[in-house]
């Protein structure tokens, strides 16, 4: 096992660069999350690490020895694709010894390897198999175990799930994290579901056009973006947006434009606030207004959408123009579209956020 360090890396394909200056350490044994949606450089940067592209700049290490120009197979890593990349020839037992078997692994060495990475994984009874008998989440199995195998100092995964159906992804992404508990391996995952990514990664560093916008635990992403691409991206439903001027009145600030108006404390911002604003609502903050106990608010506006999710509902709510907001309401909840709605959010879960440079300004 052995550290990841990124220092400002480059990658360019032609013209178009691909990976801007990304500087980021991965600790011994660390589970990181690369997210962010297509074109970011997430998988880039998992190439470069893995050696499949060549860097233009910058350096990469793993552990105390810099990879730029040490060839894929001897970087002491191991890694697993999107699309399982088995020998379909091969019985499972087959698969998974023959990278062992291509180093010149003894065969007992060889044998206790497979018998326990079948073990974690639960495919002991599927050696005698081969790929086309198998189930997609048997297959993916599969796949980590030939990763595990290696005992490398590193795994990388591409979207290792993808071609999962929805509560097969659920199960299998359990199974990873526990694994990678279990073997204490350093892994950098990759994935444009930011949920996968939330609930799998010790930390997220979380891309967008070639850069790092923000990497921290999943907390401090999701409670305090770096910035309202962030913001919008990290949450499910994503976060929603207005901008509204800033007036102040005594202690307390009021951010307005059209039909919408909220008055609040500003005590909780970190930053000065400008003359305008970005306000972010989460929608789990945001609630229909009844007695107004613990919200800001109350901001009137029209029902767009109701989309029933079982113990709950979301409501899209039309403020203005470009006003639209989404709303938590009890599954119960008599609503129509069309119908009138008045809301308010939670006290200390306002976000606000420069217009300009869209960098986060606090909570409030």
């Amino acid at each position: 096992m052995a550290d990841v360090r990124y220092t400002s890396v480059r990658k360019e394909f032609g013209e178009v660069v691909a990976l801007e200056d990304l500087s980021l350490e991965i600790a011994d044994g660390e589970f990181v999350v690369l997210v962010g949606p297509s074109g970011s450089g997430k998988t880039t940067a998992l190439r470069l690490l893995a050696g499949l592209e060549a860097i233009s700049q910058g350096e990469i290490r793993v552990g105390d020895r810099v990879v730029n120009r040490v060839a894929p197979q001897d970087r002491d890593i191991a890694m697993v694709f999107q699309d399982y990349a088995l020998y379909p020839q091969m019985t499972v037992y087959d698969n998974l010894a023959f990278g062992l078997k291509m180093r010149k692994v003894p065969k007992p060495e060889i044998k206790q390897r497979v018998e326990r990475a079948a073990g974690l994984l639960d495919i002991g009874e599927l050696l005698e198999r081969k790929p086309r008998a198998l189930s997609g989440g048997q297959r993916q199995r599969v796949a980590l175990g030939r990763a595990l195998v290696r005992e490398p100092a590193a795994f990388l995964m591409d979207e290792p799930l993808s071609n999962l159906d929805a509560k097969l992804r659920v199960q299998t992404r359990g199974e990873i994290k526990l694994l990678q508990r279990q073997v204490g391996t350093t892994t950098v995952y990759v994935t444009h579901d930011q949920v996968e990514a939330m609930t799998m990664g010790d930390r997220v560093a979380v891309m967008s056009d070639g850069k790092l916008e923000q990497v921290g635990d999943t907390r401090t992403v999701y409670e305090h973006p770096a910035n309202v691409f962030v913001a919008g991206f990290i949450g499910s439903p994503g976060m929603t947006f207005a901008t509204l001027g800033v007036s102040r009145n005594g202690g307390r600030m009021t951010f307005a434009r059209g039909r919408m108006s909220l008055s609040v404390d500003p005590s909780g911002s970190t930053e000065p606030i400008p003359d305008e604003v970005t306000i972010g609502v989460r929608p789990e903050h945001a609630h229909i207004w009844r007695d107004g106990n613990n919200l800001v608010g109350p901001v009137e506006g029209t029902v767009t959408f109701v989309e029933m999710l079982g113990r709950e509902a979301l409501v899209g709510v039309s403020v203005g123009a470009d006003q639209r907001f989404t709303v938590f309401a009890d599954a119960d909840t008599r609503i129509s579209i069309g119908d009138p709605l008045s809301f308010g959010v939670e006290r200390g879960r306002l976000y606000l956020f420069d217009p300009t440079d869209e960098r986060a300004l606090g909570v409030i």
